[in-house]
């Protein structure tokens, strides 16, 4: 059986299982909640910063979804990132399937790569249907207009993107996203390799994710910068840089911070999937 083959069957039972849908639901009603809080708080947390660019000022559909994208990435995304891929393997395993596939054609190895590649595939379509409601959302209920780039980190360089470059910037930012979420599905996946319980899988994939976010944002005095440097947390922000690619002082851009960044990110992300890998290939299906 060839790998597309195995590819198109494992997203094919992803797509059949209708637990895979929630996560799309659990976007569309988190949108709802964080529009009705970001409405009537009147965006008093945000007139501090008018010394910069007055954010109250651009409040529309365009600032909703990207004020929405960065909550989520702390929240509800590393959630549903765990949830897929915990299941993949201790899900099929728990329920008895994943021992009549390994009998078939597929080797252990394809079989592996298929669910890494297809829970990538998901979690790219988890976030961008999140940015496709809270746009949706934002749109109907705040209306239209220029759409403010703007991260609390990064006030100082707040900017207003080109008509043109609005879409891109979502889509660009989309994709950094669930790159950067993907290192805690590959996380997830490796545990799922190892057990065949997929709540041990995804709260394991949790225990981990919040406790490094934890220990790297300890103060210096608490944590030493070199153990905080190797948290994998601590390199999943690097998505917040790229719409400031869009920003009219291209000096604006930290192209060393995203490299470094991406790299720590591929580098756990190919640490933690090899680790399955070989684990998968080694254990006993038994059940």
């Amino acid at each position: 059986m060839s790998f597309l083959r195995v590819v198109r069957w494992e997203m094919f039972k992803l797509v059949k299982r209708r637990a895979s849908y929630i996560g799309f639901v659990l976007c569309v009603i988190f949108c709802f909640a964080v529009l009705i809080g970001f409405y009537f708080s009147e965006f008093k947390g945000l007139r501090r910063y008018s010394g910069f660019i007055d954010p109250a000022r651009f409040i529309n559909g365009w600032l909703f979804a990207y004020f929405a994208t960065s909550i989520s990435f702390f929240t509800l995304l590393p959630l549903l990132a765990a949830v897929v891929p915990g299941s993949q393997l201790a899900g099929e395993a728990k329920e008895g399937t994943l021992r009549a596939l390994l009998v078939r054609p597929p080797s252990r190895p394809s079989v592996f790569a298929a669910k890494a590649l297809v829970s990538f595939v998901w979690l790219l379509l988890l976030v961008y249907v999140l940015i496709f409601a809270s746009l949706l959302l934002g749109h109907l209920l705040l209306g239209g207009g220029p759409f403010l780039v703007f991260e609390w980190e990064f006030r100082t360089t707040s900017f207003v993107a080109d008509s043109g470059d609005r879409l891109l910037i979502f889509l660009i930012s989309g994709a950094g996203v669930a790159l950067s979420l993907y290192m805690v599905a590959a996380f997830a996946l490796m545990l799922s390799s190892m057990t065949d319980n997929p709540v041990i899988a995804n709260v394991g994939t949790l225990g981990a994710f919040f406790t490094s976010s934890i220990i790297h944002q300890l103060p210096d005095e608490l944590m030493s910068t070199q153990v905080k440097d190797l948290m994998p947390t601590m390199h999943m922000r690097f998505w917040r840089e790229l719409p400031r690619l869009f920003h009219p002082d291209p000096e604006i851009f930290d192209a060393g911070r995203v490299w470094s960044d991406l790299a720590w990110v591929g580098g756990y992300i190919g640490l933690f999937l090899v680790i399955g890998l070989i684990v998968f290939c080694r254990r006993d299906i038994t059940s």
